[in-house]
């Protein structure tokens, strides 16, 4: 067979140190004929294949950039040749003639996943983590922070490639305080592999913080309002040498959210109607902090000490109208206000990781890392509840005050040990352990105020604690091979687990729940390169998810007068087998990633509502059941294209179906029973960025969401737009965003939902906002290369190199 010699490697930008896309690639042999070529992939990445034994030339050539040139022999002893990084510089006469800023892509479209750019989000400029997810194609986040992906809300959130003390108790406070000044980008894993948690059947959303590595030093500084009386103040410092790294991040923000709600609840049985409608205020103080250290031990020996904290003074103020009446005829036999009012309260978030990485080899594709890491999460709080009754029938007016003081304290350790090895350009081996150890103490209480008295009554006083503790250990293998053109990825992740919670009241009467579990995650991955620039990819998971904490404790809570939640300690995991099958093509200013997948599960967790009596009075009652099977399936397009070196646009449509099998159960002595259903339902997303002259850059975001599905009921359609602007001064040395979130306020979240006895209607929503940010930047504006690996490790990343497709060595054979 005739030999044949092969080219690869990566195309940076000189300045900084970000990949190059569609960048064009020649190849050229001695007598100056063409021997090869085609263009950079997502990645930054070419491979040119197919060379005989020879001299050649190889040049790398982009608009706007000074072209870099190679030479190279392929002879019997040296056919593969690999260069790590090729760097391009700007070409500053073309720019100069052309006199438009450019920016960076906001987002990278691979195979197995979506990774977000996010300070070119010019709509969070100012806000939080949670303003940026809402910016994420297929990502939703409620009016009470709860997060979905694709319409599924089992997802996993994670800082830095961890869980760091985020659970479904307290990540919507910790995402709301989190500046998204201090992320610099955010992946989206919809099929992860056995190497990760399976916990999250829709996937898992890593947030990336900041961490910058140009040599010397460098840093920002922020401060921002907007028009909720709300501000922010920030900044940041890196330093980077040889033998250390060092960064450190302070952030200080009052947020303040206006919105409202508004129910409506029909029981026809008992020819009664409860409506509602209310106004409330989120205001919040907090601080945010990071700093980390990397030691560089030796070439291959590096140690990483890190911590996060995060210190909050929560408050809210909420009033209600609540009109009690008879439905045949509309009359309003009672009235009664509830005034809402939580002083504020203190939260604490407390991060620290130890982590050591060993490589046995000088391109650390042979290494081993272990890792240690503590988190703690801690709340303080104090609400009053006042309601004041007036009846129709000329009964004196009533009224009452209660006190509900509430403590919660998690902590949690987790232990990770990873071993890699790339044996070859074919195969590579990775193995580990993954512990998780977590506790949860969380005491509530509530205090009735004494009329005659004047006083808090202790006989009318009621209390709870809960304990949850939860034990995992893990044990997973992958390897990755590669045939030619075809990449696989086979994964086996062993885990074992235990529950253990308690219920107490105030006579320490516990109801006590334990149970362990231990369950096999297969995954398999398999990728088929069809062209240099297009992929076609099939993956097999199994997946998971786990009840949480208040999902667990079966305390009746009363703080809404229409409303009693309760937990169920006996909700066991729902499990997902998912499917996915994806394809990804690439050209010079244009790229489509076609997903499609197909998720059936079973012992689905689900809210369930129904009619009982409280005090004498018709209420809902809602707790958790594991009901019955689900289907869902769908089909996500994303295109990107840009047009003229100015405009940016990025279109995402997501179209889902899901079936929900119908249940009939017993709750207290009553039976529940919910209706089987199914619907399709899509939302889409476009995303515009337009440059302009004088450092000016422009952004719109336009979402829409169909009618969906949920337990018992639905979920109306809504849209919204958001406007951004960005002018930057001084060579980039000063910025300034403007934006406004929900121009034409229509960001609401709008459901029906009906049982045999009852009718419900609920709609939540929250005032516009509009967000002016100033930075400056300032240190050493020009990224160095150092002589170090400067890949922070923090990104998820299931394959490198061997299975990811086009090519891409760390070191020149």
């Amino acid at each position: 067979m005739q030999a044949q010699g092969v080219v690869r490697g990566k195309v940076l930008d000189k300045q900084n140190d970000e990949v190059l896309q569609f960048v064009t690639v020649r190849v050229t042999a001695a007598d100056g004929k063409l021997a090869g070529g085609g263009m950079t992939d997502v990645k930054g990445q070419f491979h040119v294949q197919g060379l005989k034994d020879g001299s050649y030339t190889l040049e790398i050539s982009m608009m706007g950039y000074k072209s870099a040139v190679r030479r190279f022999q392929v002879t019997p002893e040296k056919r593969n040749i690999h260069y790590n990084a090729i760097y391009l510089s700007e070409d500053q006469k073309i720019l100069k003639e052309v006199q438009v800023t450019g920016q960076r892509s906001q987002m990278k479209l691979e195979v197995d996943r979506k990774t977000f750019t996010v300070d070119e989000v010019l709509a969070a400029a100012g806000g939080s983590v949670s303003d940026l997810l809402e910016n994420i194609p297929s990502v939703e986040v409620t009016t009470d922070g709860e997060i979905s992906l694709r319409g599924n809300s089992s997802v996993e959130v994670w800082i830095n490639g961890k869980s760091s003390g985020l659970t479904s108790d307290n990540r919507a406070e910790i995402l709301q305080q989190i500046p998204a000044e201090s992320i610099e980008r955010i992946e989206v894993i919809d099929n992860p592999s056995a190497k990760y948690s399976p916990e999250g059947t829709a996937g898992i959303i890593n947030i990336i913080l900041k961490r910058d590595r140009r040599a010397g030093y460098y840093g920002s500084l922020q401060t921002g309002v907007n028009n909720q009386k709300g501000w922010n103040v920030g900044g940041n410092i890196n330093y980077s040498s040889k033998w250390v790294d060092a960064y450190a991040n302070l952030g200080m923000r009052r947020r303040r959210g206006n919105g409202g709600n508004e129910s409506e609840q029909h029981y026809p049985l008992n020819d009664t109607f409860l409506n509602s409608r209310g106004d409330n205020s989120n205001k919040g103080r907090g601080v945010f902090g990071r700093a980390g250290l990397t030691f560089h031990l030796s070439d291959n020996d590096d140690l990483t000490l890190a911590g996060m904290m995060l210190q909050g003074k929560p408050s809210r103020d909420n009033v209600s109208e609540y009109d009690y009446g008879v439905l045949s005829t509309g009359q309003v036999l009672k009235h009664m206000t509830q005034s809402v009012t939580a002083p504020e309260g203190k939260h604490q978030m407390y991060n620290a990781e130890l982590d050591f990485t060993h490589k046995f080899n000088e391109n650390g594709t042979h290494k081993l890392d272990v890792s240690v890491e503590f988190n703690k999460w801690k709340m303080n709080s104090s609400t009053l509840y006042r309601n004041d009754t007036t009846y129709t029938d000329g009964s004196p007016a009533t009224w009452s005050l209660e006190n509900r003081p509430m403590h919660m304290n998690n902590r949690s350790w987790e232990v990770k040990v990873d071993y890699e090895n790339k044996i070859n350009e074919n195969f590579k081996l990775e193995a580990g352990y993954d512990g998780r150890f977590s506790h949860e103490n969380t005491p509530q209480e509530s205090q009735i105020w004494n009329q005659t008295t004047n006083q808090y009554d202790d006989e009318a006083f009621f209390y709870n604690r809960f304990i949850y503790d939860s034990d995992i250990h893990a044990l997973y293998a992958t390897t990755n091979m590669k045939f030619g053109k075809l990449g696989v990825m086979a994964g086996l992740r062993g885990e074992y687990w235990k529950v253990d919670t308690k219920s107490i009241d105030y006579y320490q009467t516990e109801t006590p729940f334990k149970k362990d579990y231990f369950q096999l995650f297969p995954s398999l991955f398999l990728n088929y390169e069809l062209t240099p620039t297009s992929q076609l990819q099939l993956n097999v998971t199994r997946r998971l998810r786990r009840p949480w904490g208040g999902q667990l404790n079966s305390f009746k809570n009363t703080r809404d007068a229409s409303m009693i939640e309760f937990g169920n300690p006996e909700l066991t995991p729902e499990f997902t087998n998912a499917f996915s099958l994806n394809y990804l093509k690439t050209w010079a200013a244009h790229t489509l990633s076609v997903g499609t997948y197909y998720r059936p599960t079973t012992d689905v967790m689900q809210r369930i509502r129904y009619q009982g009596l409280y005090e004498g009075q018709n209420v809902m009652y809602m707790t958790n059941l594991n009901v019955a099977k689900s289907q869902s399936a769908g089909a996500e397009v994303i295109l990107k294209d840009k047009f003229f070196r100015i405009l940016d646009l990025t279109t995402t449509l997501n179209a889902y179906y899901y079936k929900l099998d119908g249940f009939s159960t017993v709750v207290e002595n009553q039976t529940v029973t919910g209706e089987g259903n199914e619907n399709f339902a899509w939302d889409a997303r476009v995303l515009a960025s337009v440059i302009l002259p004088y450092s000016i850059s422009v952004q719109a975001t336009g979402n829409y969401r169909s009618r969906s599905v949920i337990t018992q009921g639905y979920r109306k359609a809504n849209g919204s737009l958001d406007l951004g602007l960005r002018k930057t001064f001084l060579n980039k040395t000063f910025a300034l965003a403007l934006n406004w979130r929900d121009v034409f306020n229509t960001r609401q979240f709008e459901n029906y939902t009906e049982g045999p006895t009852f009718w419900r209607h609920q709609k939540n929503f929250r005032d516009p906002r509009i967000n002016l940010q100033l930075t400056w930047n300032f240190g050493n504006m020009t990224r160095k290369k150092t002589d170090r690996n400067r890949e922070d490790g923090q990104g998820v990343n299931d394959e490198e190199n061997t299975f990811g497709g086009n090519g891409g060595g760390g070191f020149e054979e």
